[in-house]
């Protein structure tokens, strides 16, 4: 689907879907519009290059997926790709779609093969006021920017969620499960931190003084867009180190399990341990035993394995080994 917000001063916003439209109004170059290119077919693709005569490698890069996040000047515009969250699960499998746009001073052209909820909800933003228009290309840059960014706040917000719940179950119930769980959240903030931090580097770029594509008005609102950027890079920073974190808390809990059972275990083989010597004794084959013809022979050594695990009982207890 093509669509594009075409606004003149004198004439106001008008919406169309009709390319050849698009087309004349970007050769003109005398009024301000914003093409979007969503999800579209082979032929739909075409305009970039058949119609606004983009430069190839720019258009190559819309064409493959997922480029790596990049800034490129080219003759009277430039070409940015932004990677977007489309889809999240609840095993923190984030997926990204490409967002590259293209703009100059007249107009924003923008393209993406995933459905966008934030370009749907900027272009809303504008049908609903047209009078944004007049702030100038840069602006739609910089509210489409700013609602890709604020996507990813959620996404952290569920981890750090995620993340306390697993803590809880670290001292509660360590089982493999939690392990299997740390190491889903830690490949999810992998990726995150992989996609924030080439962006933070775009807006950084343009950023610069030597960026004639940036009004000074409009160079505050994209610092703070960098700002979120810079949030969102070290909320995630801040992520993976506590899932390395908790993931040493764990393995300190099991081994901690481990040692329990291993001092239980060790506590009753030493409590066994005369029962072992006694009935070792008394099971040698010797004819001239005293005890083995007394008739008290045999409650004698019941008395005597029980006197032996009281006292080793007894021991244990003022060491303080139970």
């Amino acid at each position: 689907m093509v669509r594009a917000f075409i606004y003149d001063k004198g004439s106001g916003l008008k919406e169309t879907e009709n390319t050849d439209e698009m087309i004349e109004v970007f050769a003109e170059q005398r009024k301000i519009m914003w093409v979007d290119i969503d999800r579209p077919s082979d032929e739909e693709a075409r305009i970039l290059d058949d119609g606004f005569h983009f430069h190839p490698l720019a258009v190559e890069d819309c064409l493959h997926d997922l480029q790596r996040p990049k800034l490129d000047n080219y003759e009277g515009y430039f070409f940015a790709v932004m990677h977007a969250v489309v889809a999240a699960d609840k095993r923190v499998r984030v997926r990204a779609g490409e967002f590259d746009m293209f703009a100059s001073q007249r107009y924003v052209v923008t393209f993406h093969k995933d459905e966008l909820k934030f370009v749907n909800a900027t272009m809303d933003v504008y049908r609903k006021n047209p009078a944004l228009f007049e702030k100038g290309t840069d602006f739609i840059v910089y509210n489409l920017m700013d609602a890709l960014v604020d996507e990813y706040f959620p996404l952290l917000d569920d981890i750090d969620e995620r993340l306390n719940r697993i803590e809880g179950r670290i001292f509660k119930k360590p089982d493999q499960s939690v392990l299997n769980d740390l190491f889903k959240l830690r490949r999810g903030i992998t990726r995150i931190r992989r996609m924030i931090s080439p962006q933070r580097d775009i807006v950084n770029l343009m950023l610069r003084h030597d960026f004639e594509y940036m009004s000074d008005e409009s160079r505050a609102y994209f610092m703070d867009v960098y700002d979120h950027l810079m949030r969102l890079f070290d909320m995630a920073d801040l992520y993976h180190d506590m899932i390395s974190t908790s993931m040493d808390a764990y393995l300190s809990s099991v081994s901690n399990s481990m040692n329990s059972v291993m001092k239980v275990l060790t506590v009753i083989t030493t409590i066994m341990m005369p029962l072992s010597v006694i009935t070792g004794i008394y099971g040698m084959n010797f004819e001239y035993m005293p005890e083995l013809k007394w008739r008290y022979g045999y409650l004698w050594a019941w008395g005597l394995m029980a006197a032996s695990v009281a006292a080793m009982v007894i021991y244990i207890r003022r060491k303080h080994w139970l």
